[in-house]
C-alpha cells in the first residue's frame, strides 16, 4: 500500500505538471472539473488510492481531446509557417535578381554617358573656345554671297550638331538616373524581402516548437494516464475487498432493520407512505441540497464491473441540516462501517430510512421523530469523497429507488 501511495503522489504532481495550457478556456476548465466530479461521485465507495488514480483517468480523458486537436491546429500552423517562409525566402530570391539587373542597368547607362560626353569632347571643346563665333566672324568679312552662303551653312551645321550632342546626353544621363532610382528602389525591397524572410523561418521555428510541445503535452497525459491505470490495477483486489465489505455491512444493516420490523409491528408511521412509488407520499426531501448521484446499478469507471449504488445522493456544504423524510422511530443512530455515521428511522410497514456519512447525529436509538424534523448534519464520514447526504429507503431490508418516496421536484 504504501508503495501504491509513493507512485500516486507522483502521478499526481506530474498530471499537475504537465497540463497542457493551449487553447484552454474556463468551460475547458469546467469540464474537466464535472468529469472528475463524475468520477468522483461513481468511485465513492473505492479505496484512497484507487479514487485519487480516478481523478486522474477522469482529468487526463476530459484534457485529452483538446490537447490532441491542438497537436493537429499546431501542426497546421508549421505547414503555414513553413509556407509562407518558403514564399518569402522566393521574393527576396527575386529582389535580389531585380536588383542585380537594375544594378547591370545603371551601370550600362552611366557607361553611355561616359560614351557620349566622351564623343562629344571635341564640340564642347570647341564651343568653349568659341569656334562659333570665329565662323560668324568669317561669314560677315567673306568677300562674295557664295562664299558667306557656304559659311552660313556650316554654323547652322555645327549648331544642330551641339544641340544634337546636348540632347544625347542628357538622355544618357537621364537614362542612367533612372536607372541607378530603379536600382535603389530594387535594393530597398531586397533588404525588406530578406527580412520578411527571416521573420517568416523565425515564426515557423516557434510554431514547430508549439507543435512540439503540444506533442508532448500528449504524450504526457498518456503517459499519466498509463500510470493511473497501474495503480488502480494494483488496488483492483483491494477495491473488490472494500466493495464486499460494503455490501456485507449492507447486509448486516438489513438484518438489524428486519429485527426490528419483528421486534415492534408499529413504529408509529402515521404518515408512513410505506411502499408509496407515486411521487412522494409525504415524504420530504431531507436536505437543501442537488442530486449529485443516482441509485442503481452502475459500471466501475476503471475496473468494468458491475456494482449497486443502493441510494441517492444529495450534495450539500458540510453542517447542512439534515431532516427526517418521514415520521417513524429512531432504530439505529451509530457508526457503521463505510456508512460512517449513520441514523436510520422506520416509518412502519417495513419502510425505513437511512441518513449516511453525518458529522454529527441529533438523535438518539428509540427516538421518535416528526417529519421534516432536524436528526442530523451533513458530513464526509466514512467512505466518502466530500461532503454529502447518501440517503437510502429499505423496504423489509432491501435497498430501493428513494426517489420514488420523494416530491417529483426534489426540493424542499
Amino acid at each position: 500500500m504504501r508503495r501504491i501511495g509513493w507512485l500516486l503522489a507522483a502521478l499526481l504532481l506530474a498530471g499537475t505538471a504537465s497540463s497542457p495550457a493551449f487553447g484552454v478556456s474556463q468551460s475547458d476548465l469546467d469540464e474537466v472539473e464535472r468529469e472528475k466530479a463524475q468520477m468522483a461521485a461513481e468511485l465513492e465507495d473505492a479505496s484512497d488510492e484507487v479514487r485519487a488514480a480516478g481523478g486522474v483517468l477522469a482529468e487526463t480523458q476530459a484534457r485529452l481531446p483538446d490537447a490532441q486537436h491542438e497537436v493537429d491546429a499546431a501542426q497546421g500552423r508549421v505547414a503555414a509557417a513553413e509556407s509562407e517562409a518558403a514564399q518569402a525566402q522566393r521574393d527576396a530570391d527575386a529582389a535580389r535578381a531585380a536588383l542585380a539587373a537594375a544594378e547591370a542597368a545603371y551601370e550600362a547607362a552611366a557607361a553611355v554617358v561616359e560614351e557620349a560626353r566622351e564623343a562629344r569632347a571635341d564640340l564642347f571643346n570647341a564651343t568653349a573656345r568659341g569656334a562659333e563665333l570665329l565662323t560668324v566672324d568669317a561669314i560677315l568679312a567673306s568677300d562674295s554671297p557664295a562664299e558667306a552662303i557656304d559659311g552660313l551653312t556650316y554654323l547652322e551645321f555645327l549648331m544642330d550638331g551641339k544641340d544634337q550632342a546636348v540632347d544625347e546626353v542628357t538622355l544618357a544621363r537621364r537614362e542612367a538616373a533612372n536607372a541607378e532610382n530603379t536600382a535603389t528602389t530594387a535594393e530597398a525591397e531586397a533588404v525588406a524581402a530578406e527580412a520578411a524572410a527571416a521573420q517568416a523561418l523565425a515564426d515557423a521555428q516557434v510554431r514547430v516548437a508549439e507543435a512540439e510541445a503540444a506533442q508532448l503535452a500528449v504524450q504526457q497525459l498518456q503517459a499519466d494516464q498509463q500510470a493511473a491505470l497501474a495503480v488502480a490495477e494494483a488496488s483492483r483486489d483491494e477495491a473488490q475487498a472494500d466493495y464486499d465489505d460494503l455490501e456485507a455491512e449492507s447486509e448486516r444493516l438489513a438484518d438489524a432493520l428486519r429485527r426490528e420490523d419483528d421486534n415492534d409491528d408499529d413504529h408509529g408511521g402515521g404518515d408512513s407512505g410505506g411502499g408509496s412509488s407515486s411521487g412522494g407520499g409525504g415524504w420530504v426531501v431531507p436536505v437543501d441540497g442537488w442530486k449529485s448521484s443516482d441509485f442503481g446499478w452502475r459500471m466501475h469507471p476503471i475496473f468494468g464491473y458491475a456494482r449497486l449504488h443502493g441510494g441517492t445522493d444529495f450534495a450539500a456544504g458540510s453542517g447542512t441540516t439534515i431532516h427526517a423524510a418521514a415520521s417513524g422511530k429512531v432504530v439505529y443512530a451509530g457508526w457503521s462501517s463505510g456508512y460512517g455515521k449513520l441514523t436510520c428511522i422506520a416509518h412502519g410497514g417495513g419502510v425505513t430510512s437511512c441518513y449516511a456519512h453525518q458529522s454529527s447525529i441529533w438523535v438518539d436509538y428509540g427516538e421518535r421523530v416528526d417529519r421534516d424534523e432536524e436528526i442530523g448534519a451533513v458530513g464526509t464520514t466514512g467512505d466518502s469523497t466530500g461532503p454529502h447526504l447518501h440517503f437510502e429507503v429499505r423496504v423489509h431490508g432491501e435497498r430501493v429507488n428513494p426517489v420514488k418516496y420523494l416530491p417529483s421536484c426534489l426540493c424542499r
